[in-house]
């Protein structure tokens, strides 16, 4: 018997430091499907948030009618002209020139008006096939007075479902606040005629390009960039890596963190890791020496008014922030109280040497 209880307790002793190892694998494999569970789903969400981040964000369109009288009224009066340049791997992007309203331009409108003696010795009466082809042609049919070639050339990023052609036209038939100023404005990658696919870096590179382009077609002149919406990440991101004399955003977000969070207030700690569109305009904002004119509605769903504060506090030098309420997202800028403030601040920056017309400056206040 006392064999037998010898044998029992000697079949126990080998297993009893078994059990807590086995707890332990347990545990570390229960970690381990935890873990496999988690970054699965991670990336699950980040793939899907990537797939469905283009359609939130990039509403490509196109306008073949404006397109259309762009082309007529450039061909028959020379007010506008189509610019056209590549990227650096080639893409192709398409743009439209207006170019202002004046004396001069009147002449073009009428070009019958002047016998074949005027035309030939009177370089601003180029033949259509030539303005279209020669994009210094556009700054000489702008130079026509030292008032004319001082004020900065506006070149303009459109919103996230715009159109550079229905946008162009737009100001062509009313230039409202843009009067007297030459406009610019480019269709982004995969809009319109351009070529390729939008995306952040996309859109940073074509900004450059188009800025680029703009002083080529318009040599010696001061740009001004206007962004609107989605286009004010873009113009931020031109500002801070180009000369620029004025910088008008109108419904400017701080980041795409921003435009994320107001979709789906989801997007912090790990998750911002998955917003493929970032823009960070307030980073850009630092290396802005322009003093920018904001334009911010308070009711507007799109972009949290917020995130234009915070945008605004990002700038070094202070900027001119103008806070409208009961106006839609779309009709930011296009306000009499808007219209007149971009007039001021575009006339403040001409001519340049006239320091006693600018306005006085207002600081953001917190």
């Amino acid at each position: 018997m006392e064999s037998l209880g010898k044998t029992a307790e000697s079949g126990k002793t080998p297993d009893a430091p078994k059990r807590p190892a086995a707890r332990r694998t347990r545990l570390r494999r229960v970690g381990l499907v935890a873990a496999s569970s988690l970054v699965a789903a991670f990336a699950i969400f980040n793939v899907g948030v990537r797939t469905i981040a283009p359609f939130f964000l990039f509403h490509p369109n196109d306008d073949p009618t404006a397109r259309a009288e762009l082309t007529r009224l450039a061909a028959e009066t020379g007010s506008v002209a189509p610019l056209r340049f590549s990227l650096d791997d080639g893409t192709a992007v398409s743009g439209w020139a207006a170019l202002a309203e004046t004396e001069s331009v009147a002449f073009l409108n009428n070009p019958r008006s002047l016998d074949a003696a005027e035309r030939i010795n009177n370089p601003r009466s180029l033949d259509a096939a030539e303005r279209l082809n020669n994009p210094d042609s556009l700054n000489r049919l702008n130079s026509r007075d030292d008032a004319a070639s001082s004020r900065p050339v506006v070149l303009y990023f459109e919103g996230n479902g715009g159109n550079s052609a229905a946008r162009t036209l737009e100001i062509v038939r009313n230039p409202g606040p843009l009067a007297g100023f030459d406009f610019v404005c480019c269709a982004y990658p995969g809009y319109g005629e351009s070529g390729g696919e939008p995306s952040e870096r996309a859109l940073k590179t074509f900004g450059l390009a188009a800025y680029d382009a703009t002083v080529k077609a318009f040599p010696g002149r001061r740009i001004v960039v206007f962004g609107f919406s989605l286009g004010t990440g873009v113009a931020t991101y031109v500002a801070s890596e180009r000369p620029v004399v004025g910088l008008i955003l109108a419904e400017p977000y701080a980041d795409g963190f921003d435009l994320f969070n107001n979709f789906a207030p989801i997007f912090y700690g790990p998750t911002r890791l998955t917003v493929p569109y970032r823009m960070e305009a307030v980073k850009f904002a630092e290396k802005v020496d322009a003093r920018p004119l904001i334009l911010a509605t308070r009711p507007d769903a799109l972009v949290p008014f917020e995130s234009s504060e915070r945008l605004a506090k990002a700038f070094r030098g202070g900027v001119e922030f103008v806070a409208q309420d009961d106006v839609e997202h779309h009709w930011v800028w296009s306000t009499e109280i808007a219209s007149a403030e971009i007039a001021d601040y575009l006339r403040s920056l001409t001519p340049p040497e006239s320091d006693e017309t600018r306005r006085s400056e207002r600081p953001f206040n917190d």
